[in-house]
This record gives C-alpha cells, sequence and structure tokens, in this order.
C-alpha cells in the first residue's frame, strides 16, 4: 500500500466518521471534509466532537435543509450569497458550502493558509488532497497563506492568522507575517462580532513565550487598544494551574483591547466591569507599587478582583504571586475572600437598624476589620459595630 494511501486510511481512522452525526453516503458524490477538522486530525488534536467542514458540489443550503429534515437537525442558513448552510445536532456542529470553482482544487486554492486546505475526499476509498503544500507546513509548524489576494478577500483572516500561531504554536513564515502586518487596517471593514470571536479563541489558548513578542511586532487590534500594557509574564512555573491559566483569559484580554474596544467589539458589561477593575489594580500597583497600597486601597482590591485575583498575579513579581495564590486557595483567608462575620438580619434584629445604605457601610467595615484580624468572634464584632454606629449614625 503506497504511503498516501496509508495516511488517507490513517486520517480516516483518526476521525472516526462512524461517530458522526451523518453518513458518508448521505453526502453527495464528489463531496470532501476540508479545514479544521482535518488539519487537526492530521495533527492528533481532535476535539471528541470537531467542527465538520465539508464542500460539496451541489445547492449547498437546499441539500443541507433536505438533509436537516432526514437527520433531525437544526438547519441555519449561513451565507445566501456564497452558499453555505450550518446543521447542529447533538453537541456537533456541520457546516457545509458548495465548492467554489470548477474543481476542489480551485476551491482549496481560495482558502486562508496552507494548512487549512488541505482536504480528505469522502470516495469509496478516502484520498487526502493537498494542492498547497500544507502537509510540509503542518510537518515545519509554519503557517502560510496561500496568498495576500486571499486573505483580502475576507480580512478576518489577517487575525485568525495569528489566532492559528496561538492555538497551533507553530510560526508565521516571514512574508505571512508581512502580509498581516501590512494589512492590519482592514480588520476595521470586519463585523465587530466576528473579530470578537477571532480574540476569544486567541485569549482562551496557551501562548507561548513568543506569542507577545510576535503580537507586539504585528499590532493586530491598535485600533481598539489605545491602553497598551506590559506583557503578561506567562513563564511562572505554576503557570499549569487552572487557576493561572482561566486567569490568563481575562488578563490576555487587557493587554489587547481597551476598555472602549472591549464595548465596541460588542463585550458584555459584566465582561467588560471585570476588565476595568483589573485593568485599575494593575496601573495602580505599577504606579505606586503594592507595598505602598493603603490598607483600604488593599481591601478594596480583593472586593474588586476576589473572582478574578489570578488574573493579577500574572502581572505581579514572583515574590508575591505564590503566595497570594495560595491565600486565594483557602476560601477561609478573610483578606482574600472579604465576608462580614454578622449578616445583614443580624445585624437588623441586634442593633436596630433600618436595611439600606448604613447598613452596607457597617458591614462592609466588619468585613475589613476582620481582613486585618481586629475581632474573632461575633461578640467583638458587636461590640466593634455599635462603636462604628455611634461614631456614624445619621440618626443621632
Amino acid at each position: 500500500m503506497s504511503k498516501d494511501r496509508l495516511l488517507s486510511n490513517d486520517l480516516f481512522g483518526v476521525l472516526n466518521p462512524k461517530d458522526w452525526p451523518i453518513s458518508i453516503h448521505d453526502l453527495p458524490p464528489g463531496s470532501a471534509l476540508v479545514g479544521g477538522a482535518v488539519r487537526d486530525g492530521l495533527l492528533n488534536k481532535l476535539s471528541q466532537k470537531p467542527d465538520l467542514d465539508f464542500v460539496i458540489p451541489v445547492n449547498a443550503i437546499k441539500f443541507s435543509e433536505n438533509l436537516s429534515k432526514k437527520i433531525s437537525a437544526t438547519f441555519i442558513r449561513l451565507d445566501e450569497k456564497r452558499d453555505i448552510a450550518r446543521l447542529v445536532i447533538n453537541g456537533w456542529t456541520l457546516d457545509i458550502a458548495r465548492q467554489v470553482g470548477e474543481n476542489l482544487r480551485e476551491d482549496l486554492l481560495r482558502r486562508d493558509f496552507r494548512i487549512n486546505a488541505i482536504a480528505l475526499r469522502l470516495k469509496e476509498k478516502p484520498e487526502v488532497f493537498d494542492p498547497t503544500g500544507g502537509m510540509d507546513d503542518l510537518k515545519n509548524k509554519t503557517i502560510v497563506a496561500i496568498s495576500e489576494k486571499n486573505l483580502l478577500d475576507d480580512p478576518l483572516r489577517i487575525l485568525r492568522g495569528f489566532r492559528l500561531m496561538c492555538e497551533l504554536d507553530f510560526k508565521l513564515e516571514k512574508k505571512t507575517k508581512r502580509f498581516l502586518k501590512n494589512n492590519v487596517d482592514k480588520l476595521s471593514n470586519v463585523a465587530p462580532e466576528r473579530i470578537k470571536m477571532e480574540v476569544l479563541k486567541i485569549v482562551h489558548s496557551r501562548w507561548s513565550p513568543s506569542i507577545w513578542q510576535t503580537y507586539l511586532e504585528l499590532q493586530l487590534l491598535n485600533k481598539w487598544n489605545e491602553d497598551n500594557l506590559p506583557s503578561i509574564e506567562l513563564k511562572r512555573k505554576d503557570i499549569s494551574s487552572t487557576e493561572l491559566w482561566l486567569g490568563g483569559i481575562l488578563a490576555k484580554l487587557i493587554c489587547l483591547l481597551s476598555d472602549e474596544g472591549l464595548s465596541s467589539l460588542t463585550f458584555s458589561k459584566n465582561e467588560i466591569k471585570r476588565c476595568k477593575n483589573l485593568r485599575f489594580w494593575v496601573h495602580k500597583i505599577n504606579n505606586v507599587g503594592l507595598d505602598n497600597l493603603s490598607e483600604d486601597e488593599r481591601f478594596q482590591l480583593h472586593i474588586d478582583l476576589e473572582e478574578d485575583l489570578p488574573s493579577l498575579i500574572l502581572f505581579l513579581q514572583d515574590k508575591y504571586a505564590n503566595v497570594w495564590l495560595e491565600r486565594w486557595r483557602d476560601p477561609s483567608d478573610p483578606l482574600f475572600h472579604p465576608s462580614s462575620p454578622l449578616d445583614g438580619y443580624t445585624l437588623q434584629k441586634v442593633l436596630k437598624i433600618p436595611p439600606g445604605p448604613f447598613l452596607g457601610e457597617l458591614m462592609k467595615y466588619l468585613s475589613k476589620e476582620k481582613a486585618y484580624g481586629r475581632f474573632f468572634t461575633n461578640h467583638e464584632a458587636l461590640e466593634v459595630a455599635r462603636k462604628w454606629i455611634l461614631e456614624n449614625s445619621p440618626f443621632l
């Protein structure tokens, strides 16, 4: 058996079509699987339910609508002009597009990067088809654009090149890097929601040490970031911990996008608020130093960033990072997880004060006193509360 045949059979086995929500026999003759599933299958990085992108030679929208009824899938008309539809079923996403050009080769030559232009022809004997040399790029861990014109056909591809670099830990070929850098301004023509989806994939990927340096060279998101922060330190020994990896998502976001950029790219109010809080404290610590924060400032930091402290830790010097992470992991730490020793109902009942802002201020004060170890029992907390009320009560 030839080397190509072995490769095709191996890929077909890795893709495991018997688990797909459709049968290959449901597809018209001349169909092929293309894009990320083929690439990731060749890299042995296939997820359990990979997104499947099919190219078929007939009307894709009409075919997909009929197929959706047969397999009871949700049908979505993705792009009327380019004849692309999506089927969603049991956690699977299948995109079905009509072949562009006279044949599969022409279709693949119009794609973005060579590693995304590898197809598996779904014939009786499946066959890998690689007209651009994408297989060599996979071996060399390199991202190569098929052409500058192809990138400009859909400028989102400019950002996608960097995203693939982040996700796959590949390098950008020299000419491709120049294509990306020279056409950054074209990203302004892309719908904000599409840019947001690429940004989310970028920040959810694990960044190798070279990623940030490449980003600084390309400056792909400058239009949405007038507030550049220093590079995130991603070389910590414990970056493999789940907490710091998740913290990295927010930390990367504030390095890539300003608050105004987050808003214009349709991030939610909650996401913007979390980024704004993190950005404020990173700037504050950079300007005055962590050891120079007042008691009130340090306490407010832990209120603002209680859930997102691992994101801040990525910006701290090593001498703080490990200690802070250990304290944050302890849910009973009164400073890193501030809470009032007495609930609002008890304070109202015992101290005869009404609900409202005054009660909120008292609970915050008690949380701070507890955080700094100024009492240890509920009885002591009540005495501190009585004293505070005497000094601050608007009712006296």
